[in-house]
């Protein structure tokens, strides 16, 4: 069974986790007798062998790829997303691609530059379409609900239109994958994917490595990791440790853009805060001895929290999206009111003042680490490819 995967961005061109979990699913798909044909988007148009994945990469056809947005002019984006509403040029290329591979399923993820006429062209094409759903970038064009420090619950009418136009294209997905129950039902509760069949599943780690932490730290060493923005809650927990006394915290990532960056790093001037810019995972994870996830947007599923679970690291996360879904609290960490702000500095404390329940989570955490493992979570794909398949 031959499976094209659609994403806007794939290896090596990486902004977050969505262009990791779907490379994960491609290259742990030959596993189960499946042949994975990937299509992206580029500056320019060739095809390349990512780890034995063929991966098509199409010229973008629009006024700019959207791997450079933050770098344009704010001028340009609404025409950016006009032209990605329907883009022609674009499902022309699809077209070709699909007389040459001949896919048996076409599995859909993120489609900002793509846009949501490719499952109608699949379908003509009589191609059964599964659709992963890793962000809110069909509901919003920001993909992440959120504006002006809040989370967007009116939407105006631009955004009204753009979500009706798309939703009408939703008729032609045959099932719809939540990477958690929250994106999902987001996306139901605005009318999207009626006639679809549904699922949720989670993501998966990136490899079947799992290894509980060795080292042991004098005092506890809060960490976060991840993109240094306003939705992500950033200074929410910057603000907190320079209020606690005696505790450190260790920032890992870089500023949405360098003028954020360099703001924080100066209001936020700290001994006990600690800005490391971006490292490699597996480093970060020597240091850290909790993860908080402060995010104050809806975060879909952060990749994050799972990974922090594999080194066998505990996480405070906030009561946003997807992420109340797999904290369980009091056994692999805790969750905090955003709106109730001292409620982050009391789970702070509660490690601080117990720092024994860490050796213990860490093994509950390792335990919940295994329902992310790459097996697992791709045979729950490749049990609905063969389902959709005989639709």
């Amino acid at each position: 069974m031959k499976i094209m995967i659609i994403n806007s961005l794939y290896y090596p061109n990486i902004v977050g986790g969505a262009e990791k979990s779907v490379q994960i699913i491609a290259e742990n798909l030959k596993k189960f007798d499946m042949v994975p044909v990937i299509v992206s988007i580029s500056d320019k148009e060739y095809i390349d062998y990512i780890n034995g994945v063929k991966v098509y990469y199409l010229y973008h056809s629009n006024i700019y790829w959207s791997y450079y947005s933050k770098t344009k002019k704010a001028i340009l984006k609404p025409f950016w997303h006009f032209l990605s509403l329907y883009n022609f040029l674009i499902l022309k290329k699809i077209k070709n691609i699909i007389r040459k591979e001949s896919p048996d399923i076409a599995h859909t993820n993120n489609l900002s530059e793509f846009s949501v006429g490719i499952w109608k062209v699949f379908k003509k094409k009589k191609i059964p379409v599964i659709h992963t759903l890793r962000d809110y970038s069909l509901l919003c064009p920001r993909a992440i609900l959120f504006r002006r420090g809040e989370i967007c619950i009116k939407k105006n009418f631009i955004c009204r239109l753009i979500l009706a136009f798309r939703r009408t294209f939703s008729i032609y997905v045959d099932a719809v994958v939540g990477n958690s129950n929250f994106v999902l039902q987001e996306h139901l509760n605005s009318g999207f994917f009626k006639n679809s069949l549904k699922y949720v599943i989670y993501n998966s780690l990136e490899s079947e490595k799992i290894s509980i932490k060795q080292n042991k730290n004098e005092k506890i060493n809060f960490g976060f990791i991840g993109i240094l923005a306003p939705h992500k809650g950033i200074e929410l927990l910057l603000k907190a440790f320079k209020e606690i006394p005696s505790e450190n915290l260790h920032v890992f990532g870089s500023g949405i853009n360098s003028e954020y960056d360099k703001y924080l790093r100066n209001r936020y001037k700290s001994e006990k805060i600690t800005f490391h810019g971006f490292v490699k995972t597996e480093e970060a994870f020597k240091i850290i001895d909790v993860l908080i996830v402060p995010s104050l947007m809806h975060d879909s599923f952060p990749r994050v929290i799972y990974e922090s679970y594999s080194y066998g690291v505990p996480v405070i996360g906030s009561n946003r999206g997807g992420i109340t879904e797999i904290i369980d609290v009091g056994k692999t960490g805790f969750i905090f009111n955003v709106g109730l702000e001292e409620q982050l500095k009391e789970k702070i404390n509660i490690f601080k003042n117990n720092p024994e329940i860490i050796e213990t989570m860490s093994f509950n955490c390792i335990e919940k680490a295994k329902d992310f493992l790459p097996e697992k979570v791709l045979q729950e794909y490749v049990n609905i490819y063969k389902k959709v398949g005989k639709i």
